[in-house]
């Protein structure tokens, strides 16, 4: 559960960082841009964890997925609304 948890924090605070870079660089949404965001750090994370901590990949790669999975849930209920003018 600690996993999953920190997973979810890791995945989201990077996630929104990448999704501010892909934004600077392209004209995608809030949301849109965390997303790409997330994904890009879904294939990244793994590798990276499995250096880290000696883990079987299957286990890095459902840690960071689920907390990908649950990053993004919260990124799509916290998203900006518009606003009409």
């Amino acid at each position: 559960m600690a996993q999953v948890f920190g997973a979810v924090v890791a995945m989201a605070l990077a996630g929104m960082l990448l999704g501010w870079i892909v934004r600077k660089l392209s004209r995608m949404s809030v949301l849109s841009s965390r997303l790409v965001g997330l994904a890009m750090l879904l294939f990244v994370a793994p590798p990276i964890y499995i250096l880290a901590s000696r883990a079987p990949y299957f286990e890095a790669f459902f840690a960071c997925g689920l907390g990908a999975l649950i990053a993004g849930t919260l990124f799509y209920i916290l998203r900006p609304t518009e606003q009409d003018t």
